[in-house]
């Protein structure tokens, strides 16, 4: 499910030339919301109330940005630039039926849309019948599933050629960026030394880099050590806590998983902290946004970031790519688990581990 990013609209540098985007939802009502989300920014651009379908929205990005155009619960991908933009669509899955055009990142968005529409038409119909238990038999729920991950793994495939083909662009550094356990690290050095030069510039070209040339922190390894800052501002060094088992995991205000995990281990803290020292390590960018997450979430061990948000040099030794990704570290500095994703069975495991239960 898609969560709407709740930061405030940034105000914009009036004096650079910017993007303005003219577009029609048909199906909205009159006065619905219709918001732009810089996806990787983690903020809103602009919104604007709709008028007959109509809107428009204005902004400045200081290079092309992958956005949310958002509107009572149905969403799109658009690739922003400073150039004037166009965008049309009915309300009703919004994703799979807009239009759009703009500068050069959205036509290679429409062309890679064109390539993937009909396998995420056809994943997204069969999961639907899956979720609402639309079919009668076994062998018929086995089908629904096979049509599922065909459908998931060519639209996948696709996804990642086209990154790999498009590389001299924004949206194919990103493509691969978000893929690159998919590719040999061999290849995505290559693939970062055929960059432009605009492009190596980016906080993106810099963690893909690292990626592929840097020692990642492994299990049976010691642990990357590293130093940020903690949610009061205070200095935080990893290696400080050695001498107990440490859990590190990291995650974001928007991840779902993330925030039910905290919510679960806030209600074991008390029997493990004697054992174990918990460390969040945060991969927001709204520190406020930061902070309210970690008081309704319960937290009261130690919470961290270095404010890199998901390009940062720390995330990308630790090889994370979704959320959440955690670490059990035993006390000699050993990391002994790793966990991509949350499952209640995570905590069992750790809490086993932790407490020497069998």
């Amino acid at each position: 499910m898609l969560m709407l990013i709740c930061a405030s609209i940034h105000a914009q540098d009036r004096s650079a030339p910017g993007f303005v985007l003219t577009g029609n939802i048909s199906g909205a009502q009159d006065g619905a919301r219709v918001v732009l989300v810089d996806i990787e920014g983690q903020k809103i651009i602009d919104s604007a109330l709709t008028q007959n379908g109509a809107f428009t929205l204005k902004g400045h990005v200081t290079e092309p940005t992958g956005c949310w155009i958002q509107c009572a619960g149905e969403y799109a991908i658009v690739q922003v630039e400073n150039v004037a933009m166009t965008f049309k669509s009915p309300l009703k899955a919004m994703k799979l039926n807009y239009t759009a055009q703009g500068g050069r990142e959205q036509s290679l968005q429409n062309e890679l849309n064109n390539l993937q529409r009909s396998y995420e038409s056809t994943y997204t119909s069969a999961l639907d019948s899956l979720n609402n238990k639309l079919y009668g038999s076994k062998e018929e729920r086995a089908r629904l599933i096979k049509i599922f991950n065909e459908a998931q793994d060519t639209y996948s495939d696709i996804y990642v050629a086209f990154g790999r083909r498009h590389i001299d662009s924004y949206l194919g550094l990103d493509i691969v960026y978000r893929n690159r356990k998919l590719i040999s690290k061999d290849s995505v050095m290559l693939l970062y030394n055929n960059l432009p030069e605009t492009l190596k510039k980016t906080a993106k070209a810099n963690a893909l880099k690292i990626y592929a040339s840097e020692r990642l922190a492994q299990i049976g390894e010691q642990f990357t050590d590293f130093e940020v800052r903690s949610i009061q501002g205070e200095p935080f060094k990893l290696s400080d806590l050695k001498g107990k088992y440490i859990y590190l995991a990291f995650g974001s205000l928007y991840c779902g998983p993330c925030r039910k995990e905290n919510k679960e281990i806030a209600k074991i803290y008390g029997t493990l902290r004697k054992q174990m020292n918990i460390v969040n390590f945060s991969l927001d960018l709204n520190r406020n946004d930061w902070e309210a997450a970690a008081r309704e979430d319960g937290i009261v061990w130690y919470n961290v970031s270095d404010m890199m948000g998901t390009t940062g040099k720390i995330k990308t030794l630790y090889d994370v790519q979704g959320m959440p990704t955690s670490f059990l570290i035993d006390p000699k500095g050993v990391i002994i688990e790793r966990f991509d994703g949350y499952q209640e069975e995570n905590i069992k495991k750790i809490t086993s581990i932790v407490l020497k239960k069998e």
